[in-house]
């Protein structure tokens, strides 16, 4: 009985130890913020991803909303200037349309028998066979018709434009990217019912988003590398424009493609690189100033090298740092370009210590 609760005793402190084990090394992968190690001074190179676009890319939509009768298009289709896209229901349209034109000839026939009473009673006038205010009565009534009939050819000009928004055409020669709605859909004034573009690989861009932090060293007109992995194939390009506002965290720049091919899509993944510095300046490393830290051995920082997917592990590493500047210490050595350094909770850290990463940088 004795050797019974001794073995049951053994299992539960070996099956807790093993229980806070694991827990202990999950406490291990500890998130952490990080930094870059990088070049500073002379020219230096940074690739961002971005997709190919065409430069007259249209959104068309309808200027009134209803029923889409007539929707004859597919993606990839070439059209010609003028011809008809779409078209939604016309009856309430034709019926404003009909009643608009039989307005505008009963106002019309009013003017004309207002115009002739009008010219018989100046000529009895003139011979003093009319009073002055029978003048003034066939006046009026002229000057009251003819302001009825004006406003019905306004009325029916503009049932003619709401009839015309029923329908969508070609506005240049182009293929069509993409179809967003279909036949016998209720859609609303504005929305997009396809896109279009101009078939010419003279117009093809690249649209890519800068983090910040290099924002604002992009300017326009200058140079860049564009690469289109799916072609194999290498371009040059020129920056066309630059965005003023973010979105998530990046800004949108557009860059015009100086060589290119017939090959070339919308919408194919593109690799571009720019050139930031100036050669005159002498080339320097910089470490960010939370990442160094100091104890009786020196200056160190902690390296964070990647073991496994989302786990990095902690290195501790002496470093030898300058003087300080606007984006951190100059590094006399100890570090190279391009290394993930640790940033925060340098105290808890540890040699061999296995973490993970947040706060995401470039």
């Amino acid at each position: 009985m004795k050797n019974t609760y001794l073995t049951l005793l053994s299992l539960i402190l070996l099956y807790g130890c093993g229980d806070s084990s694991k827990e202990e090394k999950r406490e291990l992968i500890k998130p952490i913020k990080y930094g870059m190690v990088e070049s500073v001074g002379g020219l230096t190179t940074r690739t961002f991803s971005g997709i190919t676009q065409s430069g007259s890319e249209t959104n068309l939509s309808f200027r009134t909303g209803g029923l889409i009768t007539n929707l004859d298009v597919a993606v990839g289709q070439r059209l010609k200037k003028g011809q008809l896209l779409a078209q939604l229901d016309q009856t309430d349209a034709l019926l404003a349309l009909e009643q608009a034109q039989l307005d505008a000839a009963n106002a019309k026939v009013q003017l004309e028998t207002a115009s002739s009473g009008f010219e018989r009673i100046k000529q009895l006038y003139e011979t003093n066979n009319a009073s002055l205010s029978d003048y003034e009565r066939a006046k009026s009534t002229l000057s009251n018709a003819q302001s009825s009939y004006e406003i019905a050819l306004k009325r029916l000009e503009k049932q003619r434009s709401q009839l015309s928004y029923t329908t969508i055409t070609a506005p240049m020669s182009g293929i069509v990217s993409a179809v967003k709605v279909g036949t016998n859909e209720v859609i609303r004034s504005g929305q997009t019912i396809l896109v279009m573009s101009r078939e010419d690989a003279s117009d093809m861009e690249v649209q890519v988003g800068v983090p910040e932090k290099y924002i604002s060293q992009v300017k326009q007109g200058s140079p860049t590398k564009i690469r289109i992995p799916t072609l194999s194939s290498n371009f040059d390009g020129v920056i066309a424009e630059v965005g003023y506002s973010s979105s998530g965290g990046t800004y949108p720049v557009i860059t015009s493609l100086i060589n290119p091919s017939d090959e070339i899509r919308p919408g194919m993944p593109v690799e571009v690189t720019f050139t930031f510095g100036d050669e005159t300046q002498e080339t320097q490393l910089i470490v960010p100033v939370k990442a160094v830290s100091e104890d009786e051995s020196g200056q160190f920082v902690y390296l964070l090298d990647p073991i496994a997917e989302d786990v990095y592990e902690a290195k501790r590493a002496t470093v030898e740092i300058g003087s300080l500047t606007d984006g951190g210490f100059i590094v006399r050595s100890g570090l190279m370009q391009d290394q993930m350094v640790a940033v925060a909770g340098l105290r808890t850290l540890y040699d061999g210590m296995k973490v993970s990463l947040i706060n995401q940088q470039r």
